[in-house]
């Protein structure tokens, strides 16, 4: 039978994007998260994509069936792991896979269905998308980097990633590589998945405390053999520098304070007729400890206040604890071997703790074994250096460890950094005299149609004012980070939409409103199209000593809201 020209045609078009292929990840895989943990990378689709399993290898667990959930948010998983609750969709779950569970390392494949308000395959129009994986029954094999990992085929280009132990929970273990691939069709319907994306800095943040974590410190913990110099700045209760350095720990000449396993020792401050006292940040401003001070088994300081010596270190509790403390929070244990020690060195006025030769402590039957020597130095301006030798900081994620300092007593949460390079960065890494954090836009739920997106702006100062653009397109190569308005005197503050044309109600919190609800019409014709917001704060006392003159407004992140039917 002979088929018409205008058939031929979208037959060979359609045989033309039925191609399949397999982007191979790390081939190979060193370390694991826990049983139900997260998973999380980004994907960019050169053409449309449908993307039909994922390979990987699983771990731990009972005996039984594996398999993950398929969730896409932002453009990007990073920053986007439990600070934005709600940016992320499900839109795919794998066929049970059987696992025999324990400790073997299984390799499986994962067949992706369609899963929560997606109706069909999971399709992807051309873009970038964020991926998170979320575990049911085993826990993800991946490799650890020390970079970011790229792996691109014509079609398909996936950056890798990250991990948490629990899905979509803060602390992100970064880089991690899911062991596997990606198997995937050209072509397809796209999922018509909405999206909010924030993006860009807002201004100002400002945290009195700073810390890194490390979820699994025998892999990727980079202090060992470095120095960390503070510099306090007392007129401006904060550390004004804080750099690095390779200052070995000196040999303590002291006896043993003898340290049994998660305990503090009360230690009186030399000299003793007339002790020189630390001077060091608080929330109520300088604070001063005159004579004593406690010193933790778990190779910190509590300079004011008390918190009771817990063996593992969090965010929450190290930011909300009743005691202001620095050091390297780790659960180490002097009970099975090293020392620790208290010295003041006279001829040099200086204030000397260390932790000489310290093994992890033993968990769930485990020892975290090694050695690990650790030192802080308050110098007679109450400067302070961190002084790292050998740090086994063995185990794994049973023995996470916190480097930094916190006012505590309900401190905000600057995040986590990358302390190694901070300490490096020009200019340095520097604390401030308050707590706030940047004006923030956030919206309430993803733009599908017929809803209605509560545009919220939050952290303003004072009573005021301000306005929030909503517009039509960002600022192109300039974003995400933005034009900055530092000539204008508002440094660190940038411009990310495009603001002409745009739309633009007030907010206040003089009686007013900080909520703009902005409804998104019943148009199935609104598929694909793309919003950006962002709000300015007007106060002539939005200011802060350190940034000089200012113009009196802040800026927040921007958002980008993308309609979509689910």
């Amino acid at each position: 039978m002979h088929m018409p020209a205008v058939f031929i045609l979208p037959a060979l078009a359609l045989a033309a994007v039925a191609q399949s292929g397999t982007l191979a990840l790390s081939p190979t895989h060193n370390n694991n998260g826990n049983v139900g943990g997260g998973i999380y990378f980004d994907v960019t689709f050169a053409t449309v994509t449908t993307l039909d399993s994922i390979s990987y290898v699983g771990t731990g667990g009972a005996a039984g069936n594996s398999f993950f959930d398929v969730f896409v948010g932002p453009s990007t998983w990073v920053n986007n792991v439990a600070v934005n609750p709600g940016v992320w969709t499900l839109v795919g779950s794998s066929t049970p896979v059987p696992t025999p569970g324990g400790a073997a390392f299984t390799p499986m494949t994962g067949v992706i269905n369609p899963a929560g308000p997606n109706p069909g395959p999971v399709c992807f129009a051309p873009g970038t998308y964020g991926i998170a994986l979320k575990a049911t029954g085993h826990a993800w094999r991946y490799q650890n980097f020390t970079t970011s990992q790229t792996y691109s085929d014509p079609f398909v280009t996936a950056v890798l990633g990250g991990a948490s132990n629990a899905f979509l929970t803060l602390p992100t273990f970064s880089p991690r590589v899911l062991s596997g691939a990606l198997n995937y069709t050209i072509g397809g319907t796209p999922m018509p998945f909405a999206q909010r994306q924030p993006y860009g800095p807002g201004c100002y943040a400002l945290y009195q405390s700073f810390y890194e974590l490390w979820g699994n410190p025998a892999v990727n913990f980079d202090m060992a053999n470095k120095s960390m110099y503070m510099t306090l700045d007392a007129s401006n209760n904060r550390y004004s520098s804080i750099v690095g350095g390779t200052v070995a720990p000196v040999a303590p000449i002291s006896a043993s304070l003898g340290h049994a396993n998660d305990t503090n020792i009360t230690i009186n401050l030399e000299p003793v007729a007339n002790p020189q006292p630390i001077l060091f940040p608080t929330a109520l401003g300088l604070g001063i400890a005159t004579t004593t001070v406690e010193m933790c088994s778990n190779l910190y300081v509590n300079l004011q206040g008390s918190v009771a010596a817990t063996p593992n270190p969090t965010v929450a509790a190290w930011l909300s604890g009743l005691a202001v403390r620095l050091g390297c929070h780790y659960n180490a244990d002097p009970s099975l071997g090293g020392t620790t020690h208290y010295d003041y060195d006279a001829v040099n006025g200086q204030h000397i703790f260390t932790w000489q030769g310290v093994p992890g402590a033993t968990v769930g039957g485990v020892a975290g074994g090694g050695s690990n020597t650790f030192q802080i130095v308050f110098f007679p301006n109450s400067d302070v250096e961190f002084r790292f030798g050998a740090m086994s900081v063995g185990g794994g994620g049973g023995w996470p460890a916190l480097i930094g300092f916190t006012t505590g007593n309900g401190a905000l949460d600057p995040g986590i950094i990358d302390l190694s390079a901070a300490i490096a960065a020009t200019p340095p890494l520097s604390t401030q005299n308050v707590d706030r954090h940047a004006l923030r836009l956030v919206g309430d739920v993803n733009p599908t149609i017929g809803a209605t997106v509560n545009l919220t702006t939050s952290q303003q100062t004072g009573l005021s004012v301000g306005i929030l653009f909503i517009g039509i397109a960002d600022l192109g190569p300039l974003s995400p980070a933005g034009f900055d308005l530092g000539f204008l005197g508002a440094p660190g503050c940038v411009v990310n939409i495009n603001t002409s044309p745009s739309i633009s109600p007030l907010i206040d919190n003089l009686g007013g409103s900080m909520n703009v609800p902005f409804p998104i019409p019943p148009n199935p014709g609104l598929f694909g199209t793309e919003l950006f917001c962002q709000s300015v704060w007007l106060d002539p006392l939005a200011q802060n000593q350190f940034f000089g003159p200012t113009l009196g407004l802040l800026t927040s992140n921007a958002l980008k809201l993308k309609v979509g039917g689910f």
